[in-house]
């Protein structure tokens, strides 16, 4: 990524974040924005979830997904450029294959 893009997805990750932090009701789990990458023409951004506890993952992308129209909407009202990244949601896998390997090493004591 060139410099540009690692700073349009960083301030896309805190940006998103604080709609979350600010306008989100979540029932049960936390969900933050761990990594956001950005395609570069700045069009298309991925925001990675982390959603706790990990039972809850199915539901707390779905309601990201609903909720999805309302912070495109803060997010393009907040930033000041030409054209604000159209964003797309994942889950961040990073944590469960961490815990994998953890529970693998665990079980091999």
């Amino acid at each position: 990524m060139s410099r540009r893009t690692e700073q349009v997805a960083e301030l896309l990750r805190q940006e998103i974040n604080n709609v979350i932090i600010k306008d989100f009701e979540s029932r049960g789990y936390l969900v933050s924005v761990a990594q956001t990458t950005v395609s570069p023409d700045l069009k298309n951004a991925t925001a990675y979830l982390s959603i706790i506890p990990a039972n809850k993952i199915g539901t707390g992308l779905a309601a990201i997904k609903k909720f999805g129209g309302h912070i495109q909407k803060e997010i393009n009202k907040h930033l000041t450029m030409r054209s604000i990244p159209r964003i797309r949601w994942e889950i961040d896998n990073r944590d469960l294959k961490y815990k994998e390997i953890d529970d693998a090493l665990n079980d091999s004591k």
